[in-house]
């Protein structure tokens, strides 16, 4: 890269005729690089985060319409509709809630006892009905066990604690159920009963049974993976059940020797814990693709990314605005990518390597439209040969850029070098100032990472309206914005004409796989 930005730049206003002493392929390059501008930028940002679409919330008509935008951007481009149905990519988002009046835990020893739903068990929707034996696993479910046709009993410690609007329990005891809830899925378990720990009481049970039933959102719906129904029991509805089986619960709880397969004789249990669906959202990415020029490396794409979604509408601030607009948060890094395709569309060659533009929703919501493009994507994974995430570049330091991911692969090295060529951008490449924060795992470049696919992450660091209503076109800077979106386009431009792809180092490639699994 011998080229200046400022060479580049004086190239664009030369004739393009005989006698000019530039290859064509420099003014090319400069004229595409100047349709990047501060005023296109601020532009674009202000479209998608206008308050008319209400803070593009995951899914909302804002949402729709902001991937209207970007689909009509693209097509202004030539770029090429890549979703499944046109330039939409949609998933699967649904509202859905314990069915209550449907659910029960009947326990069937000659006789029959139901227990009673928010006095001695709250429960989670899973797949069933079901009627099946009971078998007493202590504290763990083995990887190799058989468990079709039973119901496995397990013990579950931690007492629940107030969380917003309700109560919960800690992290660690969530984790464990979705830990054992899986492999009771890979058994083949018909359901799963916790036995939880005597400190929850009655007043406990009514409110966690509260919060079990309240709808909630899920990536693909509760029960598109076959997880079984599961069943939190008291203490006293646990004597109850052992007592049933010719088992004492005081002397079974009270054993050391946590690793055991004890049927409960003469014991089935009735269980269903169904889901209510409320409605069937189908929220959007959109993707778009420019085309490779050659005919070797044009079935391979570099992905770039940013999340045109952000967090609706909200608690007002001291002003009484209540429209969380998301301008940097990620109408910025949307921006860019936008940019980014136009000039790169712009060229009258086009790079080696198609280039993938991917606007994807839900990235507030936990990453969403990336793990669903990344699981279901609409080109081969394999030929994605990189990924450039851009989100949150519009404030801050004017003359830096924090990069996350240097250190992983040869992508590092190539922004760095991109960056030296071109002092004019202004731009010192920074690595992640803010470990703890943890935000390699906050973005959408990490559902490309986890299919360990070379990624980088654009991002200029949180602020004081991170989340807020305030985070406002007002306060972009545009000028940093359009630097960065042409570093952006030169970096990809670069990568898109080398017919080396990028790859992990040797570390580095642990280490995303240490970070990801």
């Amino acid at each position: 890269m011998k080229k200046t930005l400022a060479l580049l730049l004086a190239l664009a206003a030369c004739s393009n005729g005989p006698g000019a002493g530039r290859p064509d392929s420099d003014r090319d390059l400069a004229r595409a690089l100047g349709t990047i501008t501060p005023a296109d930028m601020i532009h674009r940002i202000g479209v998608l985060a206008d308050d008319s679409l209400l803070g593009r919330d995951t899914p909302s008509p804002g949402l729709e319409s902001a991937a209207r935008y970007v689909a009509a951007e693209l097509a202004s481009f030539g770029l090429e509709p890549a979703g499944e149905d046109g330039w939409l990519q949609r998933y699967p988002y649904p509202l859905e809630g314990l069915d209550v009046a449907a659910t029960r835990l009947d326990l069937v020893a000659g006789a029959t006892h139901t227990f009673e739903y928010g006095v001695d068990f709250f429960a989670q929707p899973g797949t069933g009905p079901a009627r099946a034996g009971a078998l007493w696993l202590g504290d763990d479910i083995p990887a190799a066990a058989d468990l079709r046709d039973r119901v496995a009993i397990v013990r579950l410690e931690g007492l629940p604690e107030p969380a917003r609007g309700g109560v919960r329990f800690p992290q660690e005891s969530r984790a464990r159920v979705a830990a054992l809830l899986a492999r009771a899925r890979d058994t083949g378990a018909a359901g799963v009963v916790f036995l939880l720990d005597p400190g929850v009481g009655p007043g406990d049970i009514a409110a966690l049974a509260r919060t079990a039933e309240a709808p909630a959102r899920r990536l693909g719906g509760r029960g598109s993976d076959g997880t079984p129904a599961s069943f939190f029991l008291t203490r006293d509805a646990t004597r109850r059940l052992f007592g049933a089986g010719g088992l004492d619960a005081t002397e079974q709880l009270g054993r050391a020797d946590v690793d055991r397969q004890t049927p409960l004789p003469g014991v089935m249990l009735r269980i269903a814990a169904p889901l209510r669906a409320l409605d069937q959202e189908r929220p959007p990415n959109v993707v778009g693709v420019l085309r490779g020029s050659d005919p070797d490396l044009r079935d391979s794409y570099i992905v770039l990314s940013a999340h045109m979604d952000h967090v609706g509408v909200g608690r007002p601030d001291a002003s009484g605005d209540s429209i969380y607009n998301g301008a940097d948060d990620d109408a910025s890094g949307t921006a860019v990518i936008l940019e980014v395709a136009e000039a790169l569309a712009a060229l009258p060659a086009r790079p080696a390597r198609s280039v993938l533009v991917l606007a994807v929703s839900g990235e507030e919501k936990g990453l969403l439209g990336s793990r669903w493009f990344s699981d279901h994507p609409t080109v081969p994974l394999t030929a994605i040969v990189a990924n450039l995430n851009v989100d949150m570049i519009g404030r801050n330091a004017a003359d830096s850029i924090v990069v996350i991911g240097l250190e992983y692969s040869s992508l590092g090295d190539r922004v760095r070098d991109v960056a030296r060529a071109y002092p004019e951008l202004g731009l010192t490449i920074s690595d992640d100032l803010w470990p703890d924060e943890r935000f390699f795992f906050r973005s959408d470049h990490f559902n490309f990472a986890r299919k360990e696919i070379p990624a980088l992450f654009f991002f200029a660091g949180t602020h004081e309206d991170y989340h807020r209503p305030g985070d406002e076109v007002g306060d972009i800077d545009g000028d940093k914005a359009a630097r960065v979106a042409r570093l952006v386009f030169l970096l990809t431009h670069d990568l898109a004409q080398d017919p080396a792809a990028p790859v992990w180092s040797r570390d580095g490639l642990a280490e995303v796989r240490r970070l990801t699994r």
